[in-house]
């Protein structure tokens, strides 16, 4: 059974790890093993973006995965339907019930040593900075580097809001990560920043393909995924739609 610490008056997680998870056991296992290892005052926050195979909590439960009694905290939500691709909205719905103030984002595939945890939660942030982790990228037995990627960084959550947050317009579509940004950085005072902290990406990026075959993104393989419209097309969508959380969700764990 997991062990869902209960913190004190008073205290409370310093850093969100979020991360967003869809049909992806292998990475899944993965973190599993690393997460047991992170410290406290830690909260990890994963959820499942509509999984209909190998959903997050089937893989959890058939690992036998336990928190120690002293480690993170952790906690899982789901989307009950598959979008097709609603990473951005998931993003949204840790942001809303983070413990923490600072959340530092990651895809499910990027792995961050326990040292590195350590460092993210003993460093003084401000909240007018946003700060964007560095790469290590595996590829074919050899590591690529790759400073700031957009996917990977650590925000206070009212920087988060004031923003905006993502723009769920793009749900079913694989867009909308560089936009985001770009009204982070127009924010007044905003200062961007190297976390100064490496992050393991153990997959290779796939490529998109345009087809009238989807209604909405779809991933077949390791190499590359479908989409319903060409980049200008969904560029139109843009501001659609103004609710946030706009999208059935349950916490699991």
């Amino acid at each position: 059974m997991l062990n869902l610490r209960t913190w004190k008056t008073g205290e409370g997680p310093r850093v969100t790890l979020g991360y967003t998870y869809f049909q992806d056991r292998v990475h899944l296992e993965r973190q599993l093993q690393l997460w047991k290892d992170y410290p406290s005052y830690v909260d990890i926050f994963l959820v499942d973006d509509g999984s209909e195979d190998e959903e997050a909590l089937e893989v959890i439960k058939e690992s036998g995965w336990d928190l120690p009694e002293y480690g993170p905290t952790f906690q899982l939500w789901k989307c009950t339907r598959n979008l097709g691709f609603n990473s951005h909205g998931c993003r949204n719905l840790i942001a809303r019930y983070a413990l923490s103030d600072y959340i530092a984002f990651f895809d499910i595939d990027m792995q961050i040593s326990t040292e590195t945890v350590g460092r993210l939660i003993t460093r003084k942030y401000s909240e007018r900075n946003f700060y964007q982790h560095d790469l290590w990228v595996k590829h074919e037995q050899r590591g690529v580097p790759y400073p700031g990627h957009m996917n990977s960084f650590l925000i206070h959550k009212d920087l988060y809001w004031e923003a905006g947050g993502y723009d769920e317009s793009f749900t079913g579509h694989h867009h909308g990560d560089r936009e985001f940004i770009e009204r982070i950085k127009e924010l007044p005072d905003v200062i961007c920043r190297h976390s100064g902290q490496v992050v393991l990406l153990n997959r290779k990026g796939r490529h998109g393909i345009v087809t009238s075959k989807v209604d909405k993104t779809e991933y077949p393989n390791e190499d590359y995924f479908y989409v319903p419209l060409s980049i200008p097309e969904v560029e139109k969508l843009k501001g659609t739609k103004k609710q946030r959380l706009d999208f059935p969700f349950i916490k699991l764990l």
